[in-house]
């Protein structure tokens, strides 16, 4: 009995070290691409200051493009995980 309560603590542990380390990745993702797509706007700008007005406005566009559709498409996912979620429930209820 006590070896069951050791493995399962044990594996909880893991379990919460996976949560905790998923959940810096994604931070620290978020933070790399707001990096990546700010030197990208402001090198637009300096484009754009520099007179190749086609070059830096096509990186500012496409940057703004990018992270607008990263959003939709994670509110997308969102939402069908969210369905998913709730069907899944509803099935158990029904069971």
């Amino acid at each position: 009995m006590a070896m069951a309560e050791r493995q399962s603590a044990h594996r909880e542990a893991l379990e919460a070290k996976v949560v905790a380390g998923n959940v810096a990745s994604q931070a620290r993702g978020s933070h790399y691409a707001f990096i990546i797509c700010l030197v990208t706007i402001v090198g637009g700008f300096v484009l754009i200051g520099m007179g190749k007005n086609i070059y830096g406005i096509s990186a500012v566009i496409g940057s703004l493009a990018t992270l607008a559709g990263v959003f939709v498409i994670a509110k997308m996912e969102q939402r069908k995980e969210r369905v998913e979620k709730a069907n899944a429930i509803e099935t158990r209820r029904r069971s």
